[in-house]
């Protein structure tokens, strides 16, 4: 079986529903007594990892789970560190728990259902009327509990798309600066070195907005905020598929070339830099016309991230130093 499949598909064919919801249920109980936070891919992981358990016939003790983990997954960030983030996963311990309880609770009066209808059959073949009155009650009862499961679980349905709702907002939030929409310095510490694990060729480029401080000064914030979402637009809308732009810090900009070189760099670079020079921004009726310098390498054999960010970094200074509104780029 695919484990990896299994955990990511949402209609499931007959001979795999009784396997997924065991599997989910031992998921569900291990995280629990370990102090696991019920993040939705928290959940799809440890999923994995009991389903590989199971397939390859490991004992699921905490000690074999957390090996197996720690092979699959260990290179992972969390986000558990973020307050929002902690709360959701409260938020959703609870809920599996209750629908769990809920689960079992409806599984025990599927079983008593049956013991009383069969009760029921022997009362009518010998016309036990007290009897049979007794069991219509006690049917009567189990309906009216089932019911009552039932609409509790499909509340608990509604809470957790809320949940998962809420957990996408938090996540997006983590992952992308609130004023350009860009993805932050954060997102591209991860994706630089998940590039770099990877051993594809990629290349770099750091933008930087030219006089952004005279803009500040002369303008106001406002108007400086608005010229770094007029940018980050830019560098979003003037890029190839796969190429992906993060605000760095203040006015500067990374843009990240997965299988590129200094050449598609620079490519890059200067249409970025023409867009930027040509775009007329017109804030609050002032008319501002702005240029952003870009300075680009690309990874060399045997370098770590920091030594292509270093590279970039000089060759932005070198555009920045000999004339702003140009693209440098170092090989």
């Amino acid at each position: 079986m695919n484990c990896k499949k299994l955990a990511l598909r949402h209609e499931l064919e007959t001979g795999y529903k009784e396997l997924v919801a065991q599997i989910a249920k031992t998921a569900l109980s291990f995280m629990s007594k370990n102090n696991i936070s019920l993040t939705p891919r928290n959940f799809e992981e440890w999923f994995y990892v009991i389903c590989k358990a199971k397939e390859e016939n490991h004992l699921l003790t905490p000690k074999n789970l957390q090996v197996l983990y720690e092979k699959y997954f260990k290179d992972i960030p969390m986000l558990e560190e973020i307050q929002e983030i902690r709360e959701i996963s409260f938020d959703l311990k609870h809920l599996a728990i209750g629908s769990e309880e809920a689960l079992e609770r409806f599984e025990h009066n599927l079983t008593s259902h049956d013991l009383y209808i069969q009760e029921s059959i022997q009362a009518i073949d010998q016309n036990d009327i007290q009897k049979i009155e007794s069991l219509k009650l006690k049917i009567k009862d189990l309906e009216e509990e089932n019911k009552k499961l039932r609409k509790f679980l499909e509340e608990n349905r509604r809470r957790l798309e809320f949940i998962e709702e809420k957990f996408n907002e938090q996540k997006k939030e983590a992952e992308h600066d609130s004023l350009t929409g860009l993805l932050n310095r954060r997102s591209f510490d991860k994706d630089i070195q998940k590039l770099h694990d990877s051993g594809l060729p990629y290349a770099l480029l750091m933008c930087d907005i030219d006089n952004f401080k005279h803009i500040n000064d002369t303008y106001g914030h406002l108007v400086g905020d608005q010229v770094l979402k007029e940018v980050g637009e830019i560098l979003t809308t003037y890029v190839r598929k796969g190429t992906r732009s993060y605000r760095y810090g203040g006015e500067e900009f990374i843009i990240l070339l997965p299988n590129a070189d200094e050449r598609a760099a620079k490519v890059v670079g200067e249409r970025l830099r023409e867009v930027i020079e040509n775009r007329n921004l017109h804030i609050n009726s002032v008319h501002i016309n702005c240029t952003a310098s870009f300075g680009g390498t690309r990874k060399r054999d045997g370098e770590e991230p920091q030594d292509v960010i270093k590279r970039a970094d000089k060759a932005l200074y070198e555009a920045k130093r000999s004339g702003k509104n140009r693209v440098v780029i170092y090989e």
